[in-house]
């Protein structure tokens, strides 16, 4: 991850939820536009200034620009967006891959401290890892090829769900949908979990 900090006077004095994101106007290879959207992982409404972390794996666009992208240099966003509102619960349960780690982070830091948080990310090894408020337990992949979920599944049938638990499902599109099958059978309700697919395997994502 590189932390990348846009400055844009349209944002001063606007509020953002947690795990809201914006939709970044970038170039490929060729000069086409392409759009990759980044969660938000700090705001400062009183200066304009929105804090985004860059996923740096691949040679897309996005990663690209993360990697590229210097002080003093434009670039076009839409936004903020996103439909996630933060409801009390006795605990929280947020699962996914490392392109959900920003938005894991945000919300862990904007829940209340007497409601408990577990984090569980897969991640490419222990270099993907970053500060979280949460026990967070992380599930390093090694040779496993991302965008499955057979990891996240093993590691979510070991863990205790106090009742009343919600949880957010952020990652690849279809495992996270499997998840979500997962954790219902695990006794969390269909209403109290929030999914949200960051990219699709074989298809472009947020790269």
């Amino acid at each position: 991850m590189r932390r990348i900090t846009v400055r844009c006077d349209a944002m001063r004095g606007v509020q953002v939820r947690p795990a809201q994101d914006v939709e970044l106007l970038l170039r490929d290879d060729t000069g086409r536009r392409v759009k990759r959207r980044y969660t938000i992982r700090h705001a400062r409404p009183e200066a304009g200034e929105l804090e985004l972390d860059v996923l740096l794996h691949g040679a897309g666009p996005g990663a690209k620009w993360g990697a590229s992208v210097q002080r003093g240099d434009t670039v076009e966003f839409q936004g903020p967006r996103g439909k996630l509102e933060l409801r009390s619960a006795p605990a929280h349960l947020l699962v996914g891959d490392e392109s959900a780690i920003p938005a894991i982070a945000a919300i862990c830091a904007a829940l209340p401290e007497n409601e408990p948080a577990l984090a569980i990310v897969e991640i490419q090894d222990a270099d993907d890892r970053m500060a979280i408020a949460a026990e967070t337990h992380w599930i390093e992949r090694g040779a496993t090829a991302p965008g499955g979920a057979q990891l996240l599944t093993a590691a979510l049938h070991g863990i205790d769900l106090p009742a009343g638990s919600h949880g957010y499902l952020m990652g690849e599109t279809r495992a996270m949908v499997a998840l979500r099958t997962v954790l219902e059978s695990r006794g969390v309700e269909h209403d109290a979990i929030f999914v949200k697919g960051y990219w699709n395997l074989g298809r472009p994502g947020r790269a």
